[in-house]
């Protein structure tokens, strides 16, 4: 039987973060949907330099990891702001992709955002230069967010997709 425990992120977990971020995607399937510079969860020297004493990274965010045998096979990546949440980043293992363990993680940071008085979730996607969306696209409508319809262009050869979900005041 596979046991899966969801839990907050400590420093400890900085190695085993990166792998799991390592082990989601393959660099051919990113080309055209992210920056290369963007290397926080690449790297845990990158990841080191940004987090605080606290559990957090130093711009407020929390982690959130998902265990499987004992094993990080994925994590969430949120901030809670004034009036809303916004998931920055989610990575799951390319192997445990398609078992729930995606659904867990929002799940509960959407169950953290209710609890703390928030009813209005945000993430967001990219779009490669040629308008096809990246593959998080079908997660998050059947997560339940909505697509905007804003395409945000960035400094790089991609937009922005943005999200948004309101909660219901229930858990």
């Amino acid at each position: 039987m596979t046991v899966r425990a969801i839990r907050k992120a400590t420093p400890n977990d900085i190695v085993s973060i990166v792998q799991a971020s390592l082990a989601s995607t393959t660099k051919e399937e990113t080309e055209g949907f992210s920056a290369a510079e963007w290397t926080t969860y690449s790297s845990p020297e990158e990841l080191r330099k940004v987090w605080d004493e606290e559990n957090r990274l130093k711009d407020g965010s929390e982690i959130i990891v998902a265990q499987k045998n004992g094993r990080i096979v994925g994590f969430i990546v949120f901030k809670q702001e004034h009036d809303f949440v916004y998931i920055d980043n989610i990575d799951v293992a390319k192997e445990e992709q398609g078992k729930g363990i995606g659904r867990a993680l929002v799940t509960c940071v959407e169950n953290i955002a209710r609890m703390n008085g928030h009813s209005t979730m945000k993430t967001d996607t990219t779009e490669n230069a040629q308008g096809t969306p990246w593959k998080s696209y079908g997660f998050w409508t059947k997560m339940g967010y909505e697509d905007t319809g804003e395409r945000l262009p960035t400094k790089w050869s991609f937009k922005t997709i943005p999200f948004v979900k309101r909660l219901s005041t229930t858990i």
